[in-house]
């Protein structure tokens, strides 16, 4: 381009329209691009201050549980099951209020805090606890069908020797001591080797005696 070819004021006019046609649609775009780094910035902090809070309470439950405080064990509980139900601590909440209500004898307290847990616990390893824990409960209750369908169900390795475990103790309760063998055998080869509880299972298989042969 020569220095006669150029012409400021074209270029500004150019300027000029394409601001007015694009210049709304620019700043449309800044605004909601700084809307929503202020938006994720205000929720990632919300989400940091609901987990000190109930960090804070989990603690001072704890502190409650140790002293024998149960009124106040229940009501902390209670809390973080309704309001801080996204975090960890609701769902171990519901386990201490669930071991609390069981050894008050509180049998239906007790299934409905492990009810609880296993359905809304965020973390997966409380959910396993709790479905184990109410798979039990309603084993020493004589309710074998409800807890062989809690057991009997897919389930991460690192609970398997322990479903596993649990659905042979059912299986003999019903009678079927030959399936009770199966899922202790399972159990055994889903356990490490290096476990002190290996012993044990051992003789809760070998208890039922020799297997039977068709």
């Amino acid at each position: 381009m020569t220095l006669e070819a150029y012409n400021p004021d074209d270029q500004l006019a150019s300027l000029k329209n394409w601001w007015k046609q694009y210049g709304k649609a620019l700043i449309a775009g800044v605004v909601i691009g700084l809307l929503l780094l202020a938006g994720g910035n205000y929720w990632k902090q919300h989400k940091i201050k609901r987990a000190e809070t109930a960090s804070l309470l989990y603690e001072s439950l704890l502190a409650d549980l140790q002293q024998g405080k149960s009124d106040a064990v229940s009501a902390t509980a209670a809390k973080l099951m309704q309001d801080y139900d996204a975090t960890p601590y609701a769902g171990k909440s519901a386990l201490l209020l669930a071991r609390q209500l069981f050894d008050a004898r509180d049998i239906a307290g007790t299934r409905t805090q492990l009810e609880w847990a296993m359905k809304n616990a965020s973390e997966a390893a409380v959910q396993h606890s709790a479905r184990l824990r109410l798979a039990r409960l309603l084993l020493d209750q004589g309710e074998t069908a409800p807890a062989l369908a809690l057991v009997d169900t897919k389930h991460t390795d690192g609970f398997a020797s322990e479903y596993e475990e649990l659905k042979a103790d059912v299986l003999l309760a019903q009678g079927n001591r030959e399936g009770a063998r199966r899922a202790y055998q399972a159990a055994i080869e889903k356990l490490p080797r290096a476990s002190s509880y290996l012993q044990a299972l051992t003789m809760k298989r070998d208890n039922l005696g020799p297997e039977t042969t068709p």
